[in-house]
Order: structure tokens, then sequence, then C-alpha cells
């Protein structure tokens, strides 16, 4: 009688578990920066619910990369009572949540950032994303202002049902790949590659292009200060003709102030330096990262890869800084 019962319990209480809980989805981890998690799926939260997530613990704007591939099926532009959040659904049927997106002014808890602060620019809903491209910036928005800046990331079936993503995020890659495709999408203007951000001067026009009485072309940034092209390559992997240059006398440009050099659109071309033999892809803020091998090259830029390589000269190689090098063949 007693063994009877209790594999009735047993039955009962395996039932009762989330069928597919240790389910591992394929996965880029979506915190690109320090961070620390548990498995906090399951916990007990307030009002009698329970926790559908895993929380990765990270300093405010650290980025958030999407996951995986697909489209962008809710993006909250007034904040939320659970705070700024974006949801993805994915190319593989499964739906991707990313909540408690930031809502500060950057070095502030203000609370006050919108929008602007909370979402990457090219971010909307409806719009398609790419593994690895940035969605948003850590936070503590909503119901989270007490418990640190965190990501909330959940993972759910295509009917809906949440499933545990801490053996997904175990096992997931981490940025020792570069997505091209994704750094493109993520920089559609120097804006977006330097984080220019409106201040108290309006000398020109963000987002425009400008030259006076020499063959240099300027690029008006949102803080008001004129950005210069070093060469026609670097201008050529932002735009594809000169149509949209406007000119100005020498007179309005000299009230511009110069703000520095423009870099390489991320993604576009790879460079490298004319003393040394190393390639470098080419990511947001001037980053530049050592391709490791002519496989991983390959795998980003295809067969052809070396018709993609640049000379950067040395004299520019100020305007760049060095980062993590790529040590994984893109395989998405």
């Amino acid at each position: 009688m007693h063994k009877i019962l209790l594999t009735v319990l047993i039955a009962s209480f395996t039932l009762w578990l989330p069928a597919q809980a240790q389910e591992v989805r394929s996965i880029v981890f979506p915190v690109d920066g320090a961070n620390n998690f548990s498995d906090s799926y399951g916990d007990a939260r307030s009002g009698g619910r329970v926790h559908e997530g895993v929380d990765i613990f990270a300093a405010k704007m650290t980025p958030i990369i999407s996951a995986t591939s697909g489209y962008v099926s809710l993006l909250p532009q007034n904040e939320p009572s659970y705070g700024y959040a974006v949801f993805i659904r994915g190319d593989d049927g499964y739906f991707y949540r990313y909540i408690h997106v930031n809502n500060d002014t950057p070095g502030t808890d203000d609370g006050q950032g919108g929008v602007t602060y909370a979402y990457a620019p090219t971010i909307t809903r409806g719009a398609r994303v790419v593994t690895g491209q940035l969605l948003a910036w850590v936070g503590d928005s909503g119901n989270a202002e007490s418990a640190g800046s965190h990501l909330h990331f959940e993972i759910r079936l295509p009917d809906g049902t949440p499933i545990n993503p801490y053996s997904s995020l175990l096992n997931a890659s981490r940025p020792g790949a570069f997505n091209p495709e994704g750094a493109r999408l993520a920089t559609t203007t120097i804006n977006d590659d330097k984080v220019l951000t409106s201040g108290p001067l309006a000398t020109c026009q963000s987002n425009t292009l400008i030259q006076a009485s020499t063959d240099t072309v300027y690029y008006c940034g949102a803080d008001g200060k004129r950005y210069v092209f070093p060469n026609q390559r670097i201008y050529l992997s932002w735009y594809e003709n000169f149509s949209g240059v406007v000119q100005v006398t020498d007179e309005v440009l000299a009230t511009i102030p110069l703000g520095g050099n423009a870099t390489y659109r991320p993604g576009v071309r790879m460079v490298k330096l004319q003393t040394d033999p190393k390639v470098y892809a080419v990511d947001k803020g001037g980053v530049l990262r050592h391709v490791t091998t002519p496989e991983v090259a390959a795998s980003m830029y295809g067969a052809k890869w070396n018709t993609y390589v640049d000379d950067l000269s040395d004299a520019f190689f100020v305007n760049y800084r060095l980062g993590d090098p790529i040590t994984t063949p893109l395989t998405i």
C-alpha cells in the first residue's frame, strides 16, 4: 500500500514539474559585459507569483544584445509597471523577453531617461533583429528599482509557456564571435557609433554632411560638433555617394567645433595597419577586434574575405582602440 502511494505521489510530482524546464536553446549570452547570475527560475515572488526567468546582474548601461534572430513583438514606449522591455519572437518560434531595461539618464538614478536611454535607436516594434545585435541597456526600471540593475531574461515556448533559461545561459555563446550584419544594423549613423547625444551646442544640424571650400567632408554630430572623414574609403563605408553633402561657407564651417575623426562603420570593412600583419574587424565605437584565423574571417565575410580588408594608416590608429579578439567562427 505504501509502495503504491509513493508511486502515485512521484507520478503526480513529475506531472507538476515543467516538462521542458531544462531545455537548452542555442543562444548568444544576452548581456555583453561583466555580470553574474544564478538559477532563480521558479523562485517565489510577491503576490503569490513565481519567477519565470533568470536575473542577470550587471552595471547600468551594460549592453543587452539579442540572444537570437527574430522580430521585435513588443516595445513599450511608456514605462509599464514591470519596466521598459524588449520582447522578441525568434525565428525558431520561441519567445525571448528582456525586462527592466534602463530608465535613467546615464550616471543617475532619476528614472527620467525615457526610451532614448532604454532602447538602441534601431530597435522598433516589428523590426528585424539578428543574433548579437544591440537591443537596449541594463537598468532597474519598473518594479526592479530596489533590486539593483539587472536583466530579467525569459525564454518561452511557441505556445507562450515559460521554460527555465538557466541551462541555455550556461551553454550560451559568449561574444568571442562577431556578426557584421548585427554591427551594421546597430550603427546606422555616426551618432549611433560614437554615442553622440544632444548638448548645448547647436551649430549644425545633427546627422548631416557638410563641406566648405576644400574637398574635406564633415559629419555633423548630435553634440553640435563636426567629425572629419580622413579618407574616401571611410566615407564610403557609411554612404554610397556624395549626393547628400551640403555646401557651406568657410566662415560657417569655422563656427562649428571640430569633434574628431570619423571611423569605419562597424561590420562593413576589415582593416590592417601598415606596420601590423594582423587583420581587424571594426566594432562599434572604433573598436578593432583581431580576426584570429582565415576560417573566422571567411565565416563572417565569405571565401573572398581578403577583398574586404583596407589598409589603415598608422596615423589614424589613435582614432581606434583594441577590443577582444574574435576567436569563434560565425555560425548563424
